[in-house]
């Protein structure tokens, strides 16, 4: 069975506990494509808008046909000052159709991969920090594929990362259960007075109790010089309505549709709060699917 443990988001494993998305594009070149984190054994999760990015060079994968462009998942596994890539192929993409979401499974792209079995994580929460606290949001940005190497029928042989990690601490401010506007950010979130370099969309943001509580899905600068930054922070209850693929779920009917909250009720990732997101699903009857957060009383 595999290990899976928190880790200390200070030290160097939060290089492995944040895989880089990156692949191959139309001018047949390396791209990052953001941030995201390891939330469960071959499952990440990222920002829709960072999916959907994507989606718009490759939609053969929306439409679940083989992808038209290579894509890969690469996490940094650090041993001492030597480190080395445990690489992910994507099995699959799910996005929130609640949220600015999207859950990536994993498989192992080789053997070293297929060997993986010390998986960390953060515990994740979906109670949002109160106004007032303290959070700090990771990601990285500004990827380089300096030492990279192509063979002679142009394939990537040996794919090299260089990035800058980002950490932007900063307090929360107000709650948007409704979403704060019809636009940019109509899903439950919260906004914080930090600052969000480009490239750290999907990245986790992490309580002053060292949970998970959100995604990082964007900053306004400050207009001013001795104004504060605007940033808003994605909540993660609304994944709970992400549907999944039957084959996931244990003792599985394919005749129900399944929702990644059947998963958490069959103890497969089970982040606090689960059980509070109630979903009504009434596409059968030609309704939409709802979704609402009970608070912890």
């Amino acid at each position: 069975m595999s290990d899976f443990r928190p880790v200390n988001p200070d030290d160097r494993l939060i290089y492995e506990l944040m895989p880089i998305l990156i692949g191959i594009g139309p001018d047949e070149d390396l791209h990052c494509y953001g941030s995201c984190f390891i939330a469960w054994p071959h499952m990440a999760i990222t920002a829709k808008h960072v999916i959907e990015q994507l989606l718009k060079q490759d939609p053969e994968i929306a439409a679940g046909r083989e992808a038209k462009y290579e894509y890969w998942v690469a996490q940094v596994k650090w041993e001492g000052d030597e480190h080395s890539y445990v690489v992910w192929t994507i099995d699959s993409i799910a996005l929130s159709a609640h949220s600015d979401i999207a859950i990536i499974w994993l498989r192992a792209l080789d053997e070293n991969a297929g060997r993986y079995k010390d998986w960390k994580a953060v515990p994740v929460t979906f109670d949002p920090p109160p106004v007032g606290a303290t959070v700090r949001a990771f990601g990285l940005h500004n990827v380089r594929f300096d030492g990279s190497r192509v063979n002679s029928e142009g394939k990537f042989e040996h794919v090299e990362l260089n990035f800058d990690r980002s950490v932007s601490t900063g307090v929360v401010r107000q709650h948007y259960w409704g979403g704060r506007d019809k636009g940019m950010y109509s899903f439950p979130c919260f906004e914080v007075d930090a600052k969000f370099e480009h490239g750290m969309s999907g990245g986790l943001v992490i309580s002053d109790d060292s949970r998970v509580c959100g995604i990082v899905c964007g900053s306004l600068p400050a207009m001013l010089p001795d104004e504060p930054h605007v940033s808003y922070v994605t909540l993660l209850y609304p994944m709970m309505a992400i549907p999944v693929d039957a084959r996931l779920v244990p003792e599985s009917d394919e005749a129900v549709r399944y929702h990644l909250q059947h998963l958490s009720a069959k103890g497969i990732f089970t982040p606090t709060g689960w059980e509070r997101v109630l979903i009504r699903d009434e596409l059968d009857c030609g309704g939409p699917i709802t979704i609402q957060y009970l608070m912890k009383t």
